[in-house]
């Protein structure tokens, strides 16, 4: 009978893996992801780099974002403790105040930070100005196609800096980092408009706002659902709502994405964990009023006096 020995050498130095991360790696993570999750347990008080991740892994800096991203989620159907993320990752650098004086003496810098509050309309803030550079700089954004992004923003009234980077994310994502493949993107009507609008109730005829058309572009192309998903998360806003709210099922198809849903199927284990929770979290309440109506019968044995309370209230009144 074969026997397979433990090499003791090896149990010295041992990683203790947080239960949920541990679930989440046997779920969902991919190989680079357990691989670099696995790295910061291990190195974590190092305080390693994006850099030397990738220098050690030989990955490129963009894929250990991307999984840092993955552990940095606040996620949904409990993979996540309630409390925070798995790994605290901030993909956005802090930038001095001496780095951005010496990033405005660029002069496409300087001339894109005037293009940015003529779109505003106003003097953008130091935290603004890091969103821009870290657009620039992080992404890889030329400065005339960070002007496209702004005028793309603002038209389609996403107006605030978070809403701008994180377009310039989906970009990204999608390969449209350069002017001529996002306005390939941003120009493109997708093929399931017409099926989102009358899913909607929208008239097929109407033609649908560079917003819409962004939201549909997020689904199919960022997450990647196809038209069975987006039709069901159609029809609950219509119920919930009564309303085309493409926000709205914006909101819900977001919340499958980060739940790991990818099909039909998924939805109902969604739906079932998350109506499974909600009746965990009745059951006190409900075991609660319980013994408050239990007292309050208790207390009602007794004979109660009758009051006079508009006397009563006259004479505090008065």
């Amino acid at each position: 009978m074969d026997q397979i020995t433990l090499n003791s050498d090896l149990c010295c130095d041992a990683l203790v893996i947080p239960g949920t991360a541990l679930e989440k790696c046997l779920r969902e993570a991919n190989e680079s992801q357990l691989k670099i999750y696995l790295y910061l347990l291990k190195n974590g008080k190092q305080n390693p780099t994006v850099s030397s991740i990738a220098d050690y892994f030989n990955y490129s800096e963009q894929d250990v974002k991307r999984a840092l991203r993955f552990w940095n989620c606040r996620g949904q159907a409990g993979t996540r403790p309630a409390g925070g993320n798995v790994v605290e990752f901030s993909a956005k650098p802090v930038y001095s105040k001496e780095k951005l004086a010496q990033f405005l003496d660029k002069d496409d810098v300087s001339e894109l930070m005037l293009i940015a509050e003529q779109y505003m309309g106003r003097t953008i803030n130091p935290e603004e100005i890091s969103t821009v550079l870290y657009i620039y700089e992080e992404l890889g954004f030329s400065a005339e196609l960070i002007e496209y992004l702004l005028e793309y923003c603002i038209s389609s009234n996403q107006k605030s800096f978070r809403s701008i980077e994180s377009v310039a994310k989906e970009w990204k994502e999608s390969g449209a980092d350069t002017l001529e493949e996002a306005k390939k993107l941003t120009m493109h009507v997708p093929k399931e408009m017409k099926e989102v609008m009358a899913a909607l109730g929208l008239s097929a005829d109407r033609e649908p706002t560079e917003a819409q058309m962004a939201y549909v572009r997020r689904w199919t192309k960022i997450f990647g659902y196809g038209m069975d998903i987006i039709r069901e998360a159609c029809s609950r806003t219509v119920l919930s709502t009564g309303k085309p709210n493409m926000r709205y099922v914006n909101s819900i198809l977001k919340k499958w994405h980060d739940a790991g849903v990818k099909k039909p199927a998924d939805i109902i284990a969604a739906d079932e964990e998350f109506f499974s929770k909600k009746a965990a979290e009745t059951k006190p309440v409900a075991k609660k009023t319980e013994t408050k109506k239990k007292q309050a019968e208790k207390f009602h044995n007794f004979n109660e006096r009758e009051y006079d309370y508009d006397s009563l209230m006259k004479d505090v009144v008065d």
